[in-house]
């Protein structure tokens, strides 16, 4: 199934009888009986052979939905779905979904126990691959506290300037807009953020695939997204898309179309994770916040020669990790004689009425690569705020474009 590359992944990662449960139940297609006398590769070979016997355009919309559970099964998907799951309703289904250990299958879980959360989940684990990475992310000043007009006027224009933009028919064009709440990074209190998707086909792409028995060519189209967010508390309108050259011409269409109020071209700053200062024992300010505990528990380099080091220590250590890598190492260690590029802050938050107290695990590394974008929405928006507090984050006006792989992670 060379067309099916994520459906292929989730069936070699999930059990046997797990995998075929849910294709059988979710997408009502009968998949022959298991036999499990039969080791798994052998179940597995069954139900690829009956999976390549199903025609292409049905087999792509199971794809396009294992593409979404095994988005969540990286080591970054897991990072948000640790944070979501905390929301999962029920204590029976909480202690359900704890017992599970495969990483595959806790992505699965949630789509078919918790479909709300597995999408909160999703638009946290994509914003992880684009917020802040100049090579998918713009964000432009516009008018705050302005309203997106949903009129059937204001949506036709916006439409048909897109697939002009776009060079395609309007037909191929679909627009998405939604309104929900984010909490704002300073205050903490749910703001108003306007979601705006817009999604079209790409050129037409030839697969090949086996049809009694004979190899065949199947016509594939595939669509690509593009998203704009605008949020009127701060008039900050970001877009989040591959097309680095058409960035700012969605920008304005959205702007003249949705906003009826132009934008003049700021930018606003991208933010550059600067935690060299780590190297250093320091104090972290907790005032003001329902933040117990901060502590540094990981903190690691690499030289020149690829000899890499990385101290950990546990959060409840009687030492703090300064002490601890002396005691491991020398007397004289010390990690300001190195560049940092990989950092743990493990935060342990304070009961707050029914929510109990729990930690929140903020890893800083390599070049601008924080998993705080990966974190609801709630605890991106409280570690956004403690970065910047503790004087971690920093914005900067000129970012060279980054290559193709250099996603945010």
């Amino acid at each position: 199934m060379n067309d099916a590359e994520n459906l292929t992944k989730l069936m070699g990662h999930l059990p046997p009888i797990v995998f075929h449960d849910f294709v059988t139940r979710e997408f009502n297609i009968e998949l022959p009986p298991l036999d499990t006398k039969q080791s798994k590769k052998a179940q597995r070979e069954t139900m690829e052979s009956a999976l390549a016997a199903i025609e292409v355009v049905k087999r792509q919309k199971i794809e396009e939905i294992a593409e979404r559970i095994v988005l969540l099964s990286d080591g970054a998907g897991q990072d948000v779905i640790e944070g979501i799951s905390q929301d999962i309703f029920g204590d029976n289904d909480k202690m359900a979904f704890a017992a599970i250990r495969n990483q595959y299958e806790r992505a699965l879980w949630l789509y078919i126990h918790a479909s709300v959360l597995f999408e909160e989940a999703l638009n946290a684990r994509q914003a992880d691959v684009f917020r802040q990475s100049a090579y998918c992310y713009s964000g432009y000043v516009a008018p705050k506290d302005l309203t997106i007009l949903e009129d059937a006027t204001a949506r036709q224009a916006f439409h048909q300037a897109v697939a002009q933009q776009l060079g395609c028919d309007a037909d191929a064009v679909a627009v998405q807009i939604f309104k929900r709440l984010r909490p704002d990074t300073h205050t903490g209190e749910d703001v108003d953020l306007y979601q705006i998707s817009v999604h079209h086909n790409r050129p037409p792409e030839i697969i090949d695939c086996v049809q009694a028995s004979e190899l065949v060519s199947q016509e594939v189209i595939r669509a690509v997204s593009s998203h704009i967010t605008y949020e009127p508390a701060n008039g900050h309108l970001e877009v989040l898309s591959k097309d680095t050259d058409g960035r700012e011409v969605l920008a304005r269409i959205m702007a003249n179309s949705l906003l009826q109020s132009p934008i003049t071209g700021d930018r606003i700053p991208l933010k550059q994770y600067d935690y060299q200062s780590l190297a250093a024992p320091r104090t972290f300010d907790l005032s003001g916040e329902d933040v117990a505990s901060v502590k540094v528990v990981d903190l690691g380099y690499t030289l020149a020669n690829h000899r890499s080091l990385l101290v950990k220590i546990w959060s409840k250590d009687v030492d703090d990790i300064y002490t601890a890598a002396q005691s491991l190492l020398s007397p004289s260690f010390d990690f300001r004689n190195y560049r940092i590029n990989y950092a743990k802050l493990s935060i342990r938050i304070k009961k707050i009425g029914k929510e109990r107290a729990r930690t929140i695990s903020v890893i800083l590394r390599d070049d601008n690569k924080c998993n705080i974008k990966t974190k609801r929405e709630k605890d991106r928006a409280l570690c956004d705020r403690l970065l910047a507090k503790w004087h971690l984050v920093k914005e900067i006006n000129d970012v060279a474009e980054e290559p193709a792989d250099a996603l945010a992670a």
